[in-house]
């Protein structure tokens, strides 16, 4: 009887171990490598394309809102622009420096996106009248600098902004 206690209470050895082996473990692994590498350029170009609509969109919210700095000020706003940065300005684009609050630093410039560039493909700067119109209809060209992908933000006439093809000139 205490031999069968005894032997009860060890632990019996078994022949083989919990656990994955070397070669499951190599084989789990080189699959998920061929996944990842199969996905990779798919994944790659979703984040280009991304970045310049993000650029793209923060270009159009900027002068959106320069345009509604005309409507509320009831004068023209003048949303000048460096391939970098946008800047609001008074009147025309010589005029002074318009503070948005929570928008601008101390130089009054709105930093763009890093890696967007900024251009204007037609017209000149946007200068919005104090009913929302522009002046004259602009196009701007947002490149991503890194894999050069480009959308254009259209200014219309009746003061609309719109994100267009690169190859568009009215809004869709």
């Amino acid at each position: 009887m205490l031999r069968h206690l005894i032997t009860s209470r060890m632990p019996s050895r078994r022949s083989s171990q919990a656990g994955y082996s070397l070669i499951e473990l190599v084989i789990t692994v080189g699959m998920i490598l061929v996944v990842t590498t199969w996905a990779m350029p798919s994944f790659l170009s979703y984040l280009r394309s991304a970045r310049v609509q993000a650029g793209a969109r923060v270009v159009s919210a900027y002068l959106n809102e320069g345009r509604q700095l005309a409507i509320k000020s009831n004068a023209p706003v003048c949303v000048a622009h460096t391939t970098s940065t946008m800047q609001f300005k008074s009147a025309s684009c010589a005029g002074a420096v318009i503070f948005a609050a929570g928008l601008v630093g101390t130089s009054g410039n709105v930093r763009l996106p890093e890696n967007i560039s900024l251009s204007i493909t037609s017209g000149s700067s946007a200068i919005f009248q104090q009913l929302g119109n522009a002046a004259a209809g602009t196009q701007y060209t947002v490149t991503d600098v890194p894999s050069g992908q480009t959308l254009r933000v259209l200014v219309a006439v009746s003061g609309r902004v719109c994100l267009a093809p690169a190859t568009a000139t009215v809004c869709p």
